[in-house]
């Protein structure tokens, strides 16, 4: 703001005026002077120096499980629950596919046609040790 000032003081006065939610897009609107940052390319760095030796898809199936795990260990923190059980990311090859069990909802659409679980859904309820049928519809 001082550059700014220097160049044109009414420009300062105007950009205070409309308010800084019109102009930043950094701005917040709590005090974050007591918050901790890191930076995750370090942190990453840090725990990565050995699984760095591993061929490239191991790699990047180690980073995975990684993040998933400091994302459930973060949730379990913040909100003192862990992920909903309900819902499974499947692979199936290249592709992913999201499934919720609780709303009978899978990113395929297969239930949505037949009204009975898909390969992936059903691949979810063995990984969770779940029957199949009271996932199925009752007809």
């Amino acid at each position: 703001m001082s550059k700014i000032e220097e160049i044109d003081p009414r420009v300062k006065a105007y950009l205070y005026d409309i308010g800084y939610h019109r102009w930043s897009r950094v701005h917040a609107t709590v005090n974050r002077a007591w918050t901790m940052t890191s930076n995750i390319a370090d942190s990453l760095n840090d725990v990565t120096k050995y699984a760095r030796e591993l061929l490239t898809v191991e790699l990047l199936k180690y980073m995975r499980t990684l993040l998933e795990r400091w994302t459930k260990e973060k949730l379990i923190k913040t909100n003192g629950e862990g992920f909903n059980s309900y819902i499974h990311t499947v692979l199936d090859g290249a592709r992913r596919y999201i499934v919720c069990l609780e709303n009978k909802g899978y990113s395929c659409g297969q239930f949505q046609l037949d009204e009975l679980p898909c390969s992936h859904a059903l691949a979810a309820l063995r990984y969770m040790d779940e029957f199949f049928e009271q996932y199925c519809s009752p007809y």
